[in-house]
């Protein structure tokens, strides 16, 4: 979160996959019981007739006019720090990392929340904030902190990102006008993939067929382009007392060009005439809807590759500690930027560290908590293995199912590392929280 932080141990080592997995799926300001609720003993969702105009009226509410879905996982390939001299800190690490976002127009729910009252005149749905995009890519990266005195402490990380896999839609108009006989989607969107050993099938007047992907992974390699990106964290730590920490950072600022390019124009101008149930019943609408909006399509190879913005995230963190820093209380702010869209986060915790082989934190996170999470952390170090697991949104009620139905989002970080050399410095707090 900061590189500017400094490993209390002289020597760190992470292993392949187990010294660091973690997770993070939000759904914006949405949680699982706005759109799915235990109804006469089964789970329905909000399109299920048994949903009460107050329900849907409750939802609509809550939404904003762009609604973002994200998920990020990352996995350490392998990674090891030490201490140069007495104020350097240098880290080395190789992951694997992969994010999905989508964007979802308030207007879409409103088109499933209530369909089309007006019977009499044109009902327009404005869809064209409608965004998707998927990244699959190592990270290799090469971090140094420096303590310069007493008070300040700086940081930098270096990224050197090798992309895997992506593919983007989105849409600069898109709008569905429906009235009682008959619906027009209108609307030009772009495709771009860059996924090596993808193909695309196209019949004699151009149109996309499908899609034919790699079957072997001797195929991916051999077709493989190197699409390469870059991207810089910057911190610092502030103590302007003994017992007080201030910080700040700015984590992912960088971007990636992607080779293997496959970039799709789409005009699109389709109107349904309605639908005649008794034709066929087990006919698959969704289906048809998508083979209108494929065909729409038409590749286009004139460009070789394009560029994508990482997902940026800025850190600010005040953290008191006291008891002879055996305890602390710490506030972080976080702001991270998802398919252009910022999204806030105001986290307040608890930490506890009474040894050197044991310390614990408890949090609550204002905006995203909803009075329904709690975050906790743990951290054994029984030296040289160190054990820990931390999640900023642990759920506190769930249905007979086992769902965690009042949850916003769900994260969980943890590892099993080896440390050496973990003499308790006094100029430093035994554990940094990680909330």
């Amino acid at each position: 979160m900061n590189p500017a932080f400094q490993n209390t141990c002289e020597t760190f080592v992470e292993l392949p996959v187990i010294s660091n997995f973690s997770i993070d799926a939000s759904a914006g300001k949405l949680c699982v019981n706005d759109i799915i609720k235990y109804k006469d003993g089964q789970m329905v969702s909000f399109l299920h007739p048994s949903f009460n105009n107050s329900e849907r009226d409750a939802l609509y509410k809550k939404l904003r006019n762009s609604n973002v879905v994200h998920e990020e996982m990352s996995v350490s390939l392998f990674g090891f720090g030490f201490r140069v001299r007495k104020k350097g800190y240098l880290t080395i690490n190789m992951s694997l990392r992969q994010d999905i976002t989508g964007v979802i127009p308030k207007d879409l729910f409103s088109l499933a929340l209530y369909g089309t009252p007006d019977s009499t005149n044109v009902n327009s749905f404005n869809l064209k904030n409608t965004k998707a995009s998927v990244n699959a890519y190592i990270d290799l990266s090469g971090g140094y902190s420096h303590r310069i005195n007493d008070k300040w402490s700086v940081g930098g990380r270096l990224h050197l990102l090798l992309g895997l896999a992506n593919a983007e839609a989105d849409f600069s108009s898109l709008s569905i006008n429906a009235e009682g006989k008959q619906w027009r989607v209108v609307g030009n969107g772009v495709i771009k993939t860059s996924v090596p050993g993808m193909s695309v099938k196209l019949d004699s007047s151009g149109k996309i067929e499908g899609f034919n992907f790699p079957s072997q992974f001797k195929d991916y390699i051999t077709s493989y382009q190197v699409s390469m990106g870059a991207a810089i964290d910057m911190g610092a730590v502030y103590k302007p007392l003994k017992c007080l920490n201030i910080s700040f950072s700015i984590k992912d600022a960088g971007f990636m060009v992607w080779q293997n390019v496959n970039r799709a124009n789409g005009i699109i101008d389709y109107t349904f005439n309605g639908i005649n149930l008794k034709v066929k019943e087990d006919i698959n609408y969704g289906d048809s809807i998508l083979k209108v909006l494929r065909e729409s399509y038409r590749l286009d190879n004139g460009n070789k590759k394009y560029v994508t913005a990482m997902n940026a995230k800025m850190y600010v963190g005040v953290e008191y500690s006291f008891l002879k820093d055996m305890m602390s209380v710490g506030l972080l702010s976080k702001t991270a930027l998802d398919a252009c869209k910022l999204s806030e986060e105001l986290t307040l915790s608890y930490n506890l560290r009474p040894c050197r082989w044991f310390s614990m934190s408890a949090s609550y996170s204002f905006i995203s908590g909803g009075f329904s999470t709690l975050g906790l952390g743990l951290n054994l170090r029984l030296s040289p293995i160190n054990f820990y697991v931390v999640t900023d949104y642990m759920p506190l009620y769930y249905s007979n199912e086992g769902i965690p139905y009042r949850s916003q989002r769900l994260n969980v970080q943890a590892g099993i590392l080896l440390t050496f050399g973990c003499a308790r410095h006094k100029t430093e707090p035994m554990f940094t929280p990680s909330f």
